[in-house]
């Protein structure tokens, strides 16, 4: 009823068998650029719940925030968009009522500009290949 009154929400309400793990994903050697998108993925370490939390999540400044119940996790960790090449995988201890957090670094990246990529040009000798050589015939 006074939900409204006072801020609270459903969202930031913490359970007492659960916990927040919140993920940073530093990338200071780029001016600290806004990473479009995470997958997630949460595996019990015991293997008795796979996928968990299995989800693409928009990070918030470069930050995730996930509520788990506790326990023991394997964590994969999958950026999309321009980090699309990092990767990571954690294993992280969830302990009830306590924020964990994970702070991963990314590796500098190089964006894609058309026109400025040089191909060289390939040489080809025709006299070497494998249907030209008599040697190739003569078992």
């Amino acid at each position: 009823m006074f939900s409204c009154i006072t801020g609270f929400s459903a969202q930031n309400k913490s359970f007492k068998d659960s916990t927040t793990v919140i993920i940073r994903l530093a990338n200071s050697s780029h001016n600290k650029l806004y990473i479009d998108s995470v997958y997630l993925i949460f595996d019990r370490y015991d293997r008795r719940g796979a996928g968990v939390v299995k989800k693409i999540f928009y990070p918030i400044d470069n930050t995730v925030k996930v509520t788990v119940p506790k326990g023991k996790y394997f964590v994969n960790i999958v950026c999309l968009g321009t980090y699309a090449n990092e990767y990571f995988d954690r294993i992280i201890n969830a302990k009830s009522d306590k924020e964990k957090t994970l702070s991963l670094k990314l590796e500098e990246f190089a964006l894609f500009t058309p026109g400025f990529v040089f191909i060289p040009e390939e040489k080809v000798d025709f006299s070497n290949l494998s249907i030209t050589r008599t040697t190739s015939f003569i078992h």
